[in-house]
């Protein structure tokens, strides 16, 4: 955990416009890895690179083109 840049959970899901219970379970499948605060327990993190990464563009995958259009 040393040099990640944690976020609050709640700072998480409103930069990726989904409730704090969608990213939970995000989490949960696996998408994202939640992080106790060791000061506060109650408080759950993000790990911000992870946030970013979600927040890229990403190609469609082949022959889901004309689906979208």
């Amino acid at each position: 955990m040393v040099g990640k840049d944690l976020i609050p959970l709640i700072e998480a899901a409103e930069r990726l416009g989904v409730s704090r219970m969608t990213l939970s379970r995000l989490a949960k499948e696996g998408r994202f890895t939640i992080y106790e605060n060791p000061r506060d327990r109650r408080q759950k993190l993000v790990d911000e690179e992870e946030v970013r990464e979600a927040l890229q563009p990403r190609p469609m995958p082949e022959g889901k083109e004309r689906a979208a259009a």
